[in-house]
């Protein structure tokens, strides 16, 4: 069941940030303008013997943060490089973490061919709150402007993670596109994309899997631009 439970967080991951991308350029969250977004990512679902597991996935691009004990919406900060990770020791315990690592600890073919993410706790930082995708809300423009503007936001608590892993392409890359229109009091939105998918295998090692098999793997990348007529309001997106 645990196993179904992790795979399920895999599979819905992968669909969101399939979405939408992550900015060139930096700005407030909504605001007036037009933007274009690039990011790519690199995901994956870990196993081991002993039952652990985990969901990780890399983000370079412009980031979206509620950020820790701040009211109001969302912000976009960066660009620069996310990890993200989330499953569950062999004891049944519950494991997560979001760091900021350096841009070179996680590079992608320009084809994506391959990718590779080397990381330790000596070049991590903590996200400074809640990671918000751009399926999930964290880019103006997309179907869902931003969940839960309200007070608070989480981030990485604390935890760290020690990755050097390998993603080989299987060879078939999806090309696809998409369009999003928002629209709320006088503001408008209308984001535009491409996105490019290849499925991967991946080996190497992280920490607290003895050892890992990989399955749900994959390489991204995501372009967009955004066009925003004036920035939505705090009714808009519930600040």
């Amino acid at each position: 069941m645990h196993k179904k439970l992790f795979i399920s967080v895999g599979v819905a991951t992968l669909s969101l940030v399939g979405l939408g991308g992550a900015a060139m350029a930096a700005g407030g969250f909504g605001a007036a303008g037009t933007t274009r977004f690039h990011d790519v990512t690199a995901s994956v679902q870990a196993f081991d013997s002993a039952g652990g597991q985990l969901f990780i996935s890399v983000d370079r691009g412009m980031q979206t943060f509620k950020l820790r004990g701040a009211s109001g919406p969302p912000v976009m900060v960066g660009p620069e490089t996310v990890l993200n990770w989330s499953g569950m020791n062999s004891d049944g315990s519950i494991v997560n973490g979001c760091v900021v690592i350096p841009d070179s600890a996680f590079v992608v073919a320009g084809n994506l061919s391959s990718a590779t993410l080397n990381v330790d706790p000596s070049i991590e930082t903590q996200c400074p709150g809640f990671h918000i995708s751009a399926g999930a809300g964290g880019r103006p423009g997309l179907s869902n402007i931003v969940p839960d503007a309200g007070g608070g936001g989480g981030g990485g608590g604390g935890a760290t993670i020690t990755a050097n892993l390998t993603w080989t392409s299987n060879g078939a890359v999806m090309y696809s596109s998409f369009s999003s229109n928002s629209r709320c009091q006088g503001s408008t939105a209308h984001a535009t994309g491409t996105s490019t998918n290849t499925f991967a295998t991946v080996a190497g090692s992280v920490s607290g899997l003895t050892d890992p098999s990989f399955v749900l793997a994959s390489i991204s990348n995501f372009d967009n631009t955004e066009v925003i007529t004036s920035a939505f309001s705090d009714a808009c997106i519930g600040a």
